[in-house]
């Protein structure tokens, strides 16, 4: 399994602190939707800056349409962060 280096507990601070979700509201439940915490569209620009900046990856608008769970989020973007990690790393030879 790979390692996942964007966890729920680093999701659960952006969704607290720089969102404004309560904190009770989020629960370690992949499937848990962010309708079901709330979040307007713009709650979701906030996250998905919020990501970018944190992680230094970028993430566009279309390709977040698709993602509505925590863990969409969480499988998300780690696959970014992975990308830019290999790409950051060069060819191997």
């Amino acid at each position: 399994m790979e390692e996942q280096r964007f966890t729920f507990r680093d999701l659960k601070q952006i969704l607290v602190d720089r969102v404004g979700v309560a904190e009770p509201s989020v629960v370690d439940d992949p499937n848990l939707t962010f309708e079901d915490l709330g979040l307007d569209s713009l709650a979701i620009v906030e996250l998905q800056l919020a990501i970018q900046q944190r992680y230094g990856i970028a993430i566009a608008d279309h390709e977040t349409v698709h993602i509505k769970t925590l863990g969409g989020a969480l499988e998300f973007t780690n696959r970014r962060i992975g990308e830019k990690e290999a790409i950051d790393a060069g060819p191997h030879r």
